[in-house]
């Protein structure tokens, strides 16, 4: 009874104290959360404490519901990306990151609600669905969904999100045209920057006839200029269409992936790729969901969750 009534579980720390571990260990690595907790408490904590709470309170958070739907007015974006992370046993392994926001009228995104799993890309896909509230079919017509044009991403926006409208990042674009410039033209010269800058208005004005032109009558001499320029007119011709920039600034619509590249960094790289760091593949997801439940303002969810 008493300790039901101080709401001592499995651990001998009262519920609050844990709380404060698992949030502390969401920020920064087990030893500094154990360490900061001890400074702040005065309460000593074993090697594995912080690492035993966040398991436990992970394994509680399952049916968590997904954060509402901003309240800002404009429209929805989806966006997904992928970063390497470390694992045991496994080497380095593609965590899935994704955010579900809205854009207001200056085109800034409003109130970013995110998604991450070390699962499967179909996880993710459905993880990413969810947190978009599970719009009907009717309802991704309403939709962008903005990101590189990796074939997985096409496939969860393909499956997911069908009526989206399909925005190939701008900015990884303009990548492939810097790099035929640098292969052409000796790179930094002002040729190469005179060439790609041109080739960058073509791109943003939604020119894809001639910037397909201009490319197709290039004559590559080196192995290089060969394997670089082929992969730019594989990927414009497969993904041009998709690049109509003028009309989605019209409509308002983010025309990058900053928001996904953002999210990389902000849900995983700043907790998960510290130096020497090497993660368990349960140890990280169970750990990445409490993390981005937090930055989803779901803390106060996640400590009820744990009374039941």
């Amino acid at each position: 009874m008493l300790d039901k009534e101080l709401e001592l579980g499995q651990s001998r720390m009262s519920l609050q104290k844990e709380g404060q571990l698992a949030l502390l260990s969401v920020h920064m690595t087990y030893g500094e959360a154990e360490k900061v907790y001890g400074e702040l408490t005065r309460n000593k904590t074993g090697r594995m404490t912080a690492h035993r709470t966040v398991k436990r309170w992970a394994d509680k958070i399952q049916d968590l519901e997904s954060p509402p739907l901003p309240e800002a007015e404009g429209k929805e974006h989806v966006t997904g990306d992928g970063v390497m992370v470390p694992l045991r046993e496994e080497g380095w392994k593609e965590a899935k990151v994704g955010g579900h926001y809205k854009v207001d009228e200056d085109r800034e995104a409003q109130t970013i609600r995110y998604t991450a799993t070390l699962g499967s890309r179909e996880e993710f896909g459905r993880r990413l669905y969810e947190l978009a509230q599970q719009p009907s079919l009717e309802k991704t017509a309403e939709m962008a969904y903005v990101s590189d044009a990796a074939e997985w991403l096409d496939g969860i926006q393909q499956m997911q999100f069908p009526l989206a409208e399909r925005i190939v990042d701008v900015f990884h674009a303009e990548e492939y045209l810097w790099d035929v410039a640098n292969a052409f033209y000796q790179k930094g010269t002002g040729e190469a920057r005179k060439w790609a800058e041109s080739k960058v208005q073509q791109l943003r004005e939604a020119d894809q006839r001639g910037l397909q032109k201009s490319l197709a009558h290039m004559k590559p001499k080196t192995p290089e200029q060969k394997q670089t320029l082929g992969d730019a007119r594989r990927y414009f011709k497969n993904h041009g269409h998709k690049m109509d920039y003028p009309r989605y600034l019209q409509k308002g619509l983010h025309i990058g992936s900053g928001i996904a590249e953002a999210a990389c960094k902000h849900v995983i790289q700043s907790r998960f790729k510290r130096s020497g760091m090497r993660w368990s593949r349960p140890g990280a997801e169970k750990l990445l969901q409490l993390r981005v439940a937090y930055l989803n303002n779901q803390w106060q969810q996640v400590v009820e969750s744990q009374k039941n």
